[in-house]
């Protein structure tokens, strides 16, 4: 599946730069990360790319049809495909759509429901941490810098073996946190397959990978990849909780860096619907909350 879609990358990226989204599932990486749980079958339909997702429930789009003309027609040939497939046809939706792809969802035949947020950040404000909102971040950052000999590098091959170590220990020590939520356990166990892809096909992806290693040793990593001109996704961030102000200053970091520099937003995708999460990246401060909607349709 890796190799399948590596060489249809270039067909994938065509069409999501007709149709370029705020959210950071329009990627082609999202999509090559999420194959640890979705198998991706793509088909063209009226001249729009199509992406269907296919797991143990059944199949849905996982984005709303790619392309620049896109039809209700286009639409119910997709629900039609799906229900072909699907035994339960609740399971035929359409995920990841923008709140200004709504008005391709009639209302007397579809509904909608919001399933989540990204947040989305000035790169500027990040990079900066000025004015009393970011005090405890600053003092995070300074804590880290005066503590410890570190050092901000960038990823490479050599680092592998080092960065999915530290994955899976600080996956150990997440685990007594989320011990009430058994889908948050699953996630991580799922979730070191998606890293090891991100960190073996870094090249290949075209991501931006950082590390931060204390006293020679790798403590942090972090990855993103431009979203569109305007914005950066941060696809992941990982870093030892042992180091106190870690988290923070690898953030901050990045954000500073000169590969973010062009971009003006930083998305930071979802909060898994996990509080913890949630109060975290609140408390970065964000100029946008980016409402993501799954679309079925009525009486189904």
């Amino acid at each position: 599946m890796t190799t399948a879609l590596l060489e249809r990358k270039e067909l994938i990226q065509q069409y999501l730069r007709e149709a370029p989204g705020l959210l950071s599932s329009f990627s082609f990486i999202n999509i090559f990360t999420w194959q640890e749980f979705f198998r991706f079958e793509l088909e063209v339909i009226d001249g729009n790319l199509c992406v269907f997702a296919r797991h143990d429930a059944g199949v849905f789009l996982y984005l709303p049809p790619l392309g620049k003309n896109v039809s209700v027609k286009t639409i119910q040939t997709c629900f039609e495909r799906m229900d072909k497939a699907n035994r339960n046809k609740g399971v035929s939706r359409i995920e990841n759509v923008h709140a200004h792809q709504l008005p391709l969802f009639p209302a007397e035949e579809f509904c909608h429901y919001n399933k989540g947020y990204e947040y989305c950040y000035y790169r500027k404000d990040l990079a900066t941490l000025t004015g009393n909102p970011y005090k405890s971040k600053r003092s995070s950052y300074n804590h880290f810098v005066k503590n410890y000999t570190f050092q901000y590098l960038p990823y490479d091959d050599s680092m592998l073996a080092e960065c999915a170590a530290l994955y899976q220990d600080w996956a150990q020590s997440r685990r007594p946190v989320y011990a009430h939520n058994v889908v948050s356990l699953q996630m991580l166990e799922e979730n070191a397959g998606v890293h090891q892809l991100a960190l073996r096909h870094y090249r290949d992806l075209g991501l931006t990978g950082r590390v931060v290693t204390v006293e020679g040793k790798i403590k942090a990593y972090t990855f993103g990849y431009p979203l569109n001109t305007e914005t950066f996704c941060v696809l992941f961030e990982i870093a030892d909780l042992s180091c106190s102000g870690l988290g923070v200053f690898i953030f901050r970091e990045f954000c500073r860096d000169a590969a973010l520099a062009p971009r003006k937003f930083i998305n930071v995708m979802d909060d898994f619907e996990l509080e913890n999460i949630h109060r975290t990246k609140m408390s970065f401060q964000p100029v946008a909350l980016l409402p993501s909607y799954v679309i079925t349709r009525k009486g189904k």
